[in-house]
C-alpha cells in the first residue's frame, strides 16, 4: 500500500531586513497619519519620525500595476493607503485626488478608487500620499502637490493596527532588501544606496 504524503502550505513572506538585524530607537512613536484597523505594519516599512512630538508617519508609496484605470488604480497589497488619503503621481504636481474607497477583494492586488482621475497615470508610474494641490487664487501662485513625508527611519517590529493608539517601534539602522519590499523608493530620498535623512538605513539587493 502506497503512502500519500499530503502537502500543506502556509502563508508567509521573505524577511525585508537583511538577517533580521536592526537597531531600535528608545521609546515608541505615535502614528501620525491614518492607518486602517487590522492592517499589519511590517518591518522595513519606511517612517518619518519626529523626535519632538514622538510621532511617526508611515510612508505610503506604490508602483502602479497594469490593468487599472486613471481613477481605479491597481497597487500591490499591504501598502497602508487608507480611505481619505490624498495622493499624487510622483512628478505630476497639479493633481491630488483623495481615495474614496479601497477594493481588497482580489488576492493579487488592491484597487484604490480615487475621487478624480489622474490624467496620464499608467502602469509603472509611482503614486504617493501627498500634500494637496491648490489652484492659484487671484494673482497668487498655485501650491503644487508634493509627497507628504520623507523617511528617516523604518519599522523595526511588526505591529497590527488596532482601535487603541498603538506605538510604533522605529529602527534607526537597517539593511533593507529593496527587491523584497512592496513600496516604491523615491530617488529624491536617496544619497547613493542610503537614505539622505539617515545614512544608517541602506537599501541592498540579495
Amino acid at each position: 500500500m502506497a503512502i500519500d504524503f499530503a502537502k500543506k502550505t502556509y502563508p508567509g513572506r521573505t524577511p525585508a531586513i537583511w538577517r533580521g538585524e536592526c537597531k531600535i530607537l528608545p521609546g515608541g512613536f505615535k502614528p501620525k497619519n491614518t492607518l486602517t484597523k487590522g492592517a499589519l505594519l511590517t518591518r522595513a516599512t519606511l517612517l518619518e519620525v519626529n523626535f519632538d512630538t514622538m510621532e511617526a508617519a508611515v510612508i505610503k508609496t506604490a508602483v502602479v500595476l497594469s490593468g487599472g484605470t486613471t481613477s481605479k488604480v491597481r497597487v500591490a497589497k499591504g501598502l497602508y493607503f487608507a480611505v481619505g488619503d490624498t495622493v499624487m503621481k510622483v512628478g505630476k504636481n497639479d493633481a491630488s485626488p483623495t481615495i474614496s474607497s479601497i477594493d481588497t477583494s482580489n488576492a493579487d492586488y488592491d484597487v484604490l478608487n480615487l475621487s478624480a482621475a489622474i490624467t496620464g497615470l499608467a502602469a509603472n508610474d509611482v503614486i504617493s500620499e501627498a500634500s494637496a494641490y491648490a489652484a492659484a487664487v487671484g494673482s497668487g501662485e498655485a501650491t503644487p502637490a508634493a509627497p507628504k513625508y520623507t523617511p528617516n527611519a523604518c519599522v523595526g517590529a511588526d505591529l497590527e493596527v488596532k482601535d487603541k493608539i498603538d506605538t510604533i517601534d522605529a529602527a534607526y539602522e537597517a539593511l533593507i532588501l529593496k527587491n523584497v519590499v512592496p513600496y516604491a523608493i523615491l530617488p529624491d530620498w536617496l544619497q547613493g544606496p542610503c537614505l539622505k535623512n539617515n545614512p544608517n538605513i541602506m537599501f541592498i539587493k540579495q
